[in-house]
């Protein structure tokens, strides 16, 4: 059964995409390149933030992106019972309107680290972001 020590620490996003339900996959929302942290504390607190990387042929030098080009937010988090879902209980973030929300990702431990993924209605079953533990050093 997952339990918070299963998710301590910093994590560095390893991939992000769509998963449809016959298993194939598709780029995500933010891009083939995106970047990110993930950061779980003991004292219940968490971060997550996850932006579009690489150039664009559309932006000059100077641009500094967009609100489509990178989501963060912080607040609480747990463990919610058997299920092994994790509860993001959003206090801040980038985009208004995932304040004052609770984010609830299924959790899966898998070979190189965990994958959280959020259901989805319509082509794709879920948005998926795999993350792999930063090791100190």
């Amino acid at each position: 059964m997952l339990s918070e020590k299963d998710l301590i620490g910093t994590w560095r996003l390893v991939s992000h995409h769509y998963l449809r339900g016959d298993g194939s996959v598709s780029e995500g929302p933010m891009g083939a390149s995106a970047d990110g942290l993930l950061i779980y504390q003991a004292d219940g607190y968490m971060a997550a933030s996850v932006m579009r990387t690489g150039e664009s042929d559309e932006a000059p030098a100077t641009y500094l992106g967009s609100a489509d080009d990178y989501l963060g937010y912080s607040g609480r988090w747990w463990v919610r019972g058997e299920d092994g879902v994790v509860v993001h209980d959003v206090v801040i973030g980038s985009h208004p309107r995932v304040v004052r929300t609770k984010q609830e990702r299924e959790v899966h431990v898998t070979d190189f680290g965990v994958s959280l993924r959020r259901p989805m209605e319509g082509e794709f079953r879920y948005v998926v972001m795999d993350w792999r533990r930063v090791t100190p050093g």
